[in-house]
């Protein structure tokens, strides 16, 4: 039987490995309290590989949800 890699990580917080995704906003700090769906990062490397975005050059984009603590 295969254990599925997020069961350890589950059972050091004391929760069921299949509620852990729910839990990984609140868990992480991440300000949006959700994880990102795939259609925002979609849209954001539509909108940069269009264009608009003719005049960008050596940006970084995160979309992490706020995970990442920035001053």
């Amino acid at each position: 039987m295969c254990t599925p890699p997020c069961a350890e990580p589950a059972a050091a917080m004391g929760i069921p490995h299949a509620d852990l995704p729910a839990g990984l906003p609140s868990a992480t700090g991440m300000v949006i309290g959700r994880l990102v769906e795939p259609e925002e990062v979609a849209a954001i490397v539509a909108c940069l590989s269009s264009p608009l975005a003719a005049a960008t050059t050596g940006a970084d984009h995160v979309i992490d949800g706020g995970s990442i603590k920035t001053a």
